[in-house]
């Protein structure tokens, strides 16, 4: 920032010079920089109002994105046919489809509770924020008595928007605790297992398959305390039966395999690809598979001493083992840390007798007197046989290379999770009755189906994405003259236009008027 004075030379050419260097404007703040204009002004004589007259008043901003971009997604995915079906049956007399709007605007900007919902819904253009707070609990259980409808018409509308083959899905359960400790003896709330860390709170364990494209295909909800190797024939029999799908793959991790799950899939001509426990098969099965020797290279382009798999026919699946130097490195390094603390409980004894048999507990042991504490070198040995070794079952004739990124695409099902805890928050809940429950976990479903589809519509990142919506504000502005209200826009980023391009969305110009703003969220006004 300089001040520079322009000038013609004695040639008559014109010429600038600057008189005073003030430094790069980033150094100074937008007060500071008014500050300046105005000492500048007074120099001349003048004061800041003369060159822009207060003629408007801000008195509100807020939040256009959201509205216009779930009333889009609304007719994207039929969405006036399902809340027709919800209602069917129902006598409701409140807006529970402009409640459910804005639940699921807040769940994706800002996840909070329904209360906060409910004092939140001043902050946004395009909603009706006349809405009493029992609604938003009574639109909860609307979702509840028709979740399955819910994930029926949201099967139907993914087929439709992606034109897609469902011919691979991946399976996967994680939890979901509440804020409580208190069990309901016949309710979903039970203490369990818990993936979060949280054995001590009650919880309820989510089922959910997706497709390739992070698309949720349909979700179940079990009690606290179920066992998840069970949860996957139930989610296939409800695919089977509800969807009409009869030809899938199925892709999940070991945590999901047991004789009964296998049997189920092969009786029903179900594939799958799963990953299996090397460690628990017969030692004439271990010796083929741990046989480097007799390993083939996965692919061309990879060296057979960096990845290399063989492969076994066992009890009518086949066996997939591989091996790879960068996972049999991260296998030693993640045993030495074990190694680390046991050493340590070692030097310590008091310390180890607090522990139990398991992790770093599992490389301990004592001498035959029972007077010193020693390294078990067995078992020591015995887990670096299985360094860099992975091993997967299935019933498809795949070749290793396609067969291993299928399985890898489970981390599709992981993310997925990882968005419902991390930026919808789906847990902890606060929620205490089933009902309520199944409404919460309907909402945030439909709310990851919308967000999943502006990332895959958009190619933006989710965060990008919300970052964008969030600064879709209008400020509300009251000229002076008249009293008139009038809108004005914020500046349209980059992100903001992919959106706008890819659903086809008309942003809203500058400056307009009330009824120019009522027409954008209700054209048929």
């Amino acid at each position: 920032m300089r001040i520079v004075e322009s000038f013609r030379d004695n040639n008559g050419k014109p010429k600038n010079r600057t008189l005073f260097s003030l430094g790069k404007v980033e150094d100074y703040s937008p007060k500071q920089l008014e500050n300046i204009a105005r000492k500048l002004l007074e120099a001349a004589g003048m004061v800041m109002e003369d060159i822009v007259p207060e003629q408007f008043t801000e008195i509100n901003r807020l939040n256009y994105g959201y509205a216009l971009v779930i009333k889009t997604l609304w007719s994207l995915f039929d969405m006036d046919k399902l809340t027709r079906l919800l209602s069917k049956s129902k006598k409701v007399r409140f807006d529970w489809i402009n409640v459910l709007q804005l639940m699921i605007a807040e769940r994706i900007s800002n996840p909070t509770s329904k209360r906060q919902n409910y004092f939140h819904q001043q902050d946004y253009l395009g909603f009706n924020p006349q809405t009493s707070l029992q609604h938003y609990y009574r639109t909860l259980d609307i979702l509840a008595d028709g979740q399955q409808i819910i994930k029926q018409h949201f099967f139907q509308a993914r087929q439709n928007l992606f034109a897609q083959q469902l011919d691979v899905v991946f399976y996967d359960v994680t939890t979901l605790y509440f804020d409580s400790y208190k069990q309901d003896k016949d309710g979903l709330r039970q203490k369990g297992y818990s993936k979060d860390g949280k054995a001590h709170k009650t919880q309820v364990v989510l089922g959910l398959l997706v497709d390739q494209l992070r698309n949720p295909v349909t979700y179940n909800i079990y009690r606290g305390n179920t066992y998840e190797g069970k949860t996957i024939v139930d989610a296939l029999e409800q695919l089977k039966k509800q969807y009409s799908i009869k030809h899938v793959v199925v892709v999940a991790d070991s945590a999901m395999i047991d004789k009964f799950n296998r049997e189920y899939m092969e009786a029903n001509g179900v594939n799958y690809i799963l990953g299996d426990r090397i460690k628990n098969l017969p030692e004439n099965i271990k010796e083929i598979l741990l046989n480097r020797d007799i390993h083939k290279p996965v692919s061309s382009y990879i060296p057979k001493d960096k990845l290399s798999y063989t492969e076994v026919e066992y009890q009518g699946r086949r066996i997939v083992c591989t091996w790879s130097e960068k996972r049999a490195r991260k296998d030693a390094q993640e045993r030495e840390k074990l190694l680390e603390k046991a050493r340590e409980w070692i030097k310590n004894p008091s310390k180890y007798k607090q522990t139990k048999k398991r992790g770093a507990g599992r490389y301990v042991k004592e001498d035959n007197n029972g007077n010193m504490l020693l390294l078990n070198e067995e078992v020591i040995k015995r887990d670096a046989r299985y360094d860099g070794f992975k091993a997967i079952a299935t019933t498809t004739d795949m070749p290793a290379a396609d067969l291993l990124e299928k399985y890898g695409d489970l981390y599709q099902v992981e993310h997925a999770f990882r968005t419902l805890k991390s930026q919808l928050e789906i847990r902890p809940m606060f929620h205490w009755t089933d009902k309520r429950i199944e409404g919460h976990i309907a909402m945030c479903f439909m709310a990851y189906t919308f967000l999943n589809y502006l990332r895959n519509a958009t190619g933006l990142k989710e965060r990008e994405i919300i970052k964008a919506l969030d600064k879709m504000q209008m400020s509300e502005i009251k000229q002076k003259k008249d009293d008139e209200i009038v809108y004005m826009r914020s500046h349209i980023s980059e992100e903001q236009k992919v959106l706008a391009q890819k659903l086809k969305i008309k942003l809203p110009y500058d400056v307009m008027s009330q009824k120019a703003v009522n027409q954008i969220f209700n054209p048929k006004l």
